[in-house]
């Protein structure tokens, strides 16, 4: 993050709060709040835990670190302390805006994501708008989803998505459970409708389980680019690549491809 400010909106119960977040020094991180003088209840709990999911401040990464020393592509990794993968504040949302990635470009994701928050968004008092609660979004009709977020044929799957985290059938530790094994949370996740292996790897990864490569279109056009071939490597390829890694070898593949700082990445 270096001397620059991360700047964001986040809802805390039923208002939104401005939250400004800076790197101060190594290991440190400041971040100054902005919330509505007639809020009723203490914000600080529900801010510091989205902060702590924010920025994955409980993720201890030396073990991957130790792995990726000396390695070609993955020298700048502890140096740059990267690995660390920006989430939203609440499950929930990190599963929509994923399931607004798959079977489209990045613009749509984020016009998608942008026509939501525009749409159903609580402001902040800076006026910049946070992601809408699955309350909020469960209210909407599936017409919504396919007129104003112009989600497609994922209108069903967010109006389903929103119902259910709404009604509590499903909760974030459902998901997040550490002594579920990955295969089960895999499951979990697959079982979400309009999710399949793709995003289901990206999930697994901002849940701190990192073995699944979540292989996309992207992925392998910039690997074909760093190998300097028309062509990408196929799916074995891959495996057997990042097979050295473990359980961090999604993320391993990760560090390589954006390794460069590139621009636009997720």
């Amino acid at each position: 993050m270096g001397g620059k400010v991360l700047s964001t909106a986040v809802l805390v119960g039923d208002r939104a709060a401005d939250v400004s977040v800076r790197q101060a020094g190594s290991g440190v991180v400041t971040a100054r709040v902005v919330v509505a003088a007639e809020t009723r209840d203490d914000p600080r709990p529900v801010l510091r835990a989205s902060l702590r999911r924010m920025l994955q401040l409980d993720v201890d990464l030396e073990p991957f670190w130790s792995l990726c020393d000396g390695r070609p592509g993955l020298a700048h990794v502890r140096p740059r302390s990267a690995g660390y993968l920006m989430q939203s504040p609440t499950l929930f949302e990190d599963l929509m805006k994923i399931l607004f990635t798959t079977n489209c470009s990045w613009a749509l994701t984020r016009s998608m994501a942008r026509n939501l928050v525009e749409a159903l968004g609580l402001p902040a008092p800076s006026g910049r708008k946070a992601f809408p609660s699955a309350e909020a979004c469960a209210q909407q009709p599936e017409s919504f989803w396919r007129e104003v977020v112009k989600a497609g044929y994922r209108a069903p799957h967010c109006r389903a998505i929103s119902s259910a985290f709404a009604s509590g059938e499903l909760v974030e530790a459902h998901f997040a459970d550490p002594e579920l094994a990955t295969d089960e949370v895999r499951r979990r996740v697959l079982a979400l409708p309009g999710f399949g292996a793709y995003a289901a790897g990206y999930v697994l990864r901002g849940l701190g389980r990192c073995d699944d490569l979540a292989l996309d279109s992207w992925c392998r056009a910039r690997m074909a680019a760093l190998l300097g071939r028309k062509k990408a490597p196929d799916d074995a390829w891959f495996a057997r690549r990042y097979r050295p890694f473990g359980s961090y070898a999604g993320l391993a593949l990760w560090c390589e491809l954006t390794g460069d700082g590139l621009e636009g990445a997720l």
